[in-house]
């Protein structure tokens, strides 16, 4: 199971923490956090072929979301992941219809909502690399910046992105057609100024974080720049229907019996720690999951993660603040973490410590700050090991584990 947050301790060397805000409108740091979770999806009707879009919600249970008029009535579908070259994805679709026999993924359709125009789709199997597209809390507000994801068929391009403003958010009864029958659909919807096409349907609708707040439906034939969107909300409905729920706690379940052996791995890509602290580290968190079943995980890293130092450089104080927040939020997800994580990064120089919720209850109220001083203070002096000989000292007499001999 994902670890659940609370509220984070960070740190921005150099200044003081400034209030959180919304990062400013980044299409392409948002394009590079859903890419990933975004599918081409292919249904057989009969001779003909039609195609849409969707997005990986649930790794573990292997389910892609798509709407009900990508599917229709087919009970197979096929899927396909983007594959990358010099870490961009590849948009010609000949590459992938040349390769069907190693790209293509085959789905079956595990649930729809007819009325809401939702599909769920359960493939053979999930690609490494590859990542569930997060939920968004609630749906977006009138003005907020979205950005969607799409295979438009008259593009000669895959994982097309698209922006857009939200003009409103409501419930909405609508008619279209659908292999040749005229159906209603009835849901809550986000109607935006976002130019969608057909092949788009289907597609993540996301928030500047990166997280799923809509599902594309479709463009407004007799008006310019209004699409429709199916909300988060339906979504979440959907996935808490009975089959699929059985089937995702079930695969959560069965995930959770693979016990790990050890603790999970750290690094110091960007070299600030000596043999000697790095090896009294390591060993720390060797004994806190052997005793604790509990993660302590350092990562340094020479630039931003995922990112152009620059850009990050030329952010404020709370946008880069909220862009290392998601970065090592990423990395909590993907690692599976319970315990600390500290997000290190020498240019420009950053310390970033979190404590997911589940391990919240083993450490005093004060730990947090305590472990964001130690790698501060040594950081402002260039005294690297010693905030992370500071950070084991602390970790060590948290959890009773004695003193490293």
């Amino acid at each position: 199971m994902a670890a659940r947050f609370q509220p984070v301790l960070l740190a921005i060397l150099g200044f003081a923490p400034a209030a959180f805000a919304q990062s400013k409108d980044d299409g392409a740091e948002a394009y590079k956090k859903v890419i990933r979770s975004t599918v081409w999806i292919h249904s057989a009707r009969g001779r003909m072929l039609a195609t849409g879009t969707g997005s990986l919600v649930d790794k573990d249970a292997r389910l892609v979301l798509t709407n009900y008029h990508v599917v229709g009535d087919e009970k197979m579908a096929t899927v396909f992941f983007p594959a990358f070259r010099d870490s961009k994805p590849i948009p010609e679709r000949r590459y992938y219809t040349d390769r069907q026999k190693s790209l293509a993924i085959r789905g079956k359709v595990l649930a729809v909502d007819k009325q809401a125009d939702l599909a769920v789709i359960r493939i053979d199997r999930v690609p490494d690399g590859e990542r569930a597209i997060p939920l968004a809390s609630g749906s977006p507000d009138p003005g907020q910046t979205v950005h969607s994801v799409g295979n438009p068929g008259d593009s000669g391009a895959l994982w097309v992105y698209t922006p857009g403003k939200v003009r409103q958010v409501y419930q909405k009864t609508w008619r279209a057609e659908v292999d040749r029958r005229t159906l209603t659909f009835k849901a809550k919807v986000i109607e935006t100024d976002s130019a969608t096409n057909p092949g788009d349907s289907g597609g993540p609708l996301v928030n500047d974080r990166g997280e799923l707040v809509g599902v594309t439906q479709g463009g407004a034939i007799k008006a310019q720049l209004l699409s429709t969107f199916v909300d988060v909300s339906e979504v979440k409905r959907l996935l808490a229907r009975g089959e699929i729920a059985r089937l995702r706690k079930k695969e959560k379940g069965n995930l959770s019996e693979v016990k790990r052996t050890g603790p999970l791995p750290s690094s110091d890509t960007a070299k600030f720690f000596g043999d000697e602290a790095w090896k009294a580290f390591t060993a720390t968190a060797g004994d806190l999951y052997a005793a604790k079943k509990a993660d302590f995980v350092v990562e340094s890293f020479d630039s931003p993660p995922n990112s152009d130092a620059e850009k990050v450089k030329a952010m404020s104080g709370s946008e880069r603040l909220v862009f290392f927040r998601d970065a090592a939020r990423d990395r909590i997800r993907e690692m599976k973490l319970n315990g600390i994580y500290v997000l290190l990064c020498k240019d420009p120089r950053f310390v970033f410590v979190e404590i997911t919720s589940d391990a919240m209850a083993a450490y005093p109220d004060s730990f947090r700050k305590k472990i964001q001083d130690a790698f501060l203070n040594a950081f402002k002096q260039k005294k690297f090991d010693d905030g992370l000989k500071e950070a084991v000292k602390l970790v060590r007499e948290a959890r009773g584990l004695g003193e490293k001999k």
